[in-house]
């Protein structure tokens, strides 16, 4: 985790609205693309809002392992789910939510690429500044590291960060205290509440 750490809950409206917006920068584009691929998990719901937008109805994915909840970064990228659509001579456009070290995005790029498309783009609605790997299309362009949070996973990473610092048995009061404090995470104290509610669900021993 790196130091100084910072976090924050991306709302549905705004990973839409994010959408949207990557939407129009392709539609300004001289691509045209019959296939978008999901890196999976966190793509998903990016994927099917442009297929949507643009009228694709070809939607495959790939899931590749990086972090596991709570910012944890594995020492390796897996590939734990290959594409399950064709790609031999389609026109790609793979997207994932968010591009934090590029490693992601490199490694379903090299394995796509060995699939021969006729075409491969990249899109993402945020891009953090210590990428290694530029994409083709972004909605918005970080400029100061945060980890983000999307709604799809707010239960997960939250609970994970709270586990980290042996939080979960805590007060919810003490625990919300100590998400603003260390990671100055903002969050409603119901949210809390009903997120701890599920954290049987992630750790059997408690």
């Amino acid at each position: 985790m790196k130091p100084n750490f910072s976090a924050r809950i991306v709302s549905l409206e705004e990973v839409y609205a994010a959408s949207y917006k990557l939407a129009l920068h392709i539609m300004r584009s001289s691509y045209i693309f019959d296939t978008v691929i999901a890196i999976a998990r966190g793509g998903f719901p990016i994927a099917r809002f442009i297929c949507d937008f643009l009228n694709i109805h070809h939607l495959g994915s790939i899931q590749i392992t990086h972090y596991t909840a709570g910012a944890t970064e594995l020492e390796q990228m897996q590939i734990i789910a290959p594409v399950n659509t064709v790609v031999e001579g389609k026109k790609i456009l793979l997207i994932d939510d968010v591009n934090d070290t590029g490693k992601t995005l490199i490694t379903a790029c090299d394995y796509i690429q060995a699939m021969h498309p006729a075409l491969l783009k990249t899109a993402v609605i945020h891009e953090k500044p210590n990428t290694v790997f530029k994409v083709d299309f972004v909605a918005e362009k970080i400029i100061e590291w945060k980890w983000l949070i999307y709604q799809w996973a707010v239960t997960e990473d939250v609970l994970a960060l709270l586990y980290k610092d042996n939080m979960l048995e805590e007060n919810e009061d003490v625990a919300h205290a100590h998400l603003a404090k260390k990671y100055k995470l903002t969050m409603d104290k119901k949210y809390l509440h009903e997120i701890l509610q599920l954290k049987k669900n992630y750790y059997k021993t408690l």
